[in-house]
């Protein structure tokens, strides 16, 4: 009946801008798929690795260049153990890039609505592409490379939550009918650790890389003078442990998902009693 279509459409009049947001939802929904988030997911892994090879490669060159410039060997000591020390936590990282996924399967979660799903995931969505353009902005008023690269790696963390959210699947959450308070609750909170987990391999290739590039960018200093030389010294042995922290990530977030996990686990046996007993007593 066109009277109803018209009565209809003019009684939702003021909702015209949620409408155009949400053929932005679904365009967004569609562009980042499960096929893009697995296909990213194998290869951050493996940008991971070869930006830690690159890593202990520089930090040994490092190390001997400025161990040569002012004739010192502790230096040279602190580069072999840098090398050795990347590729025994690189050992860690394989075998524990994996794990998390295992856990995932093994661990399912319920909501009972799909609006928080679908508000978080498209606000990250819009929230990385802010980011993203602040810190281009920023970047070019500081004239500094750094603000662009901390910038792009908020920007792809953000718009892989939203992959993620966007396809619960991926994370084992199921959209169901009925739950308490209580357990709804509890699906939030499992939804964040098991979206976090799904993303460990992602922030672990990114951190990687835009950590090795800030070292590969700090040892230009040290072919300068010698004051230049003990500041570019200083920035390469900050580098270290922030590239160390995301190379053992994967291990980490292992430990962290699980001990969380537990206590997930034990809140949900004490909610489920009310309900046992009510059946007990019918």
């Amino acid at each position: 009946n066109p009277s109803k279509k018209t009565k209809s459409g003019s009684a939702e009049g003021h909702l015209f801008g949620v409408r155009i947001l949400e053929k932005v939802y679904n365009w967004l929904e569609g562009l980042l798929s499960v096929k893009v988030l697995d296909f990213s997911t194998t290869w951050a892994g493996r940008i991971g690795h070869w930006a830690l090879v690159a890593a202990a490669c520089l930090g040994f060159l490092y190390s001997l260049i400025f161990a040569i410039r002012i004739n010192k060997f502790d230096s040279f000591l602190i580069g072999i153990g840098w090398f050795l020390l990347v590729f025994v936590i690189q050992f860690t990282a394989h075998r524990f890039l994996g794990a998390g996924k295992s856990l995932i399967a093994n661990n399912p979660s319920r909501l009972s609505s799909r609006a928080f799903l679908e508000c978080v995931a498209f606000l990250a969505a819009i929230l990385g592409v802010v980011v993203l353009i602040n810190s281009i902005i920023t970047a070019v008023r500081a004239g500094s490379l750094f603000p662009f690269l901390s910038g792009l790696g908020a920007f792809v963390f953000l718009e892989f939550l939203a992959m993620v959210t966007f396809h619960p699947q991926t994370i084992t959450t199921e959209i169901v009918a009925e739950t308490s308070a209580g357990q709804e609750a509890l699906g939030i909170i499992t939804y964040a650790l098991k979206a976090v987990m799904r993303l460990v391999p992602i922030i672990f290739g990114l951190g990687v890389l835009i950590f090795s590039i800030y070292l590969l960018i700090d040892g230009f200093g040290l072919f300068g003078n010698d004051m230049r030389t003990a500041s570019s010294w200083m920035k390469i042995q900050m580098r270290g442990p922030q590239i160390l922290t995301y190379a053992i990530l994967p291990f980490l977030s292992y430990i962290v998902f699980v001990l969380f996990y537990l206590a997930v686990d034990i809140i949900r046996s004490i909610l489920v009693v009310p309900e046992k007993l009510d059946k007990l007593g019918k």
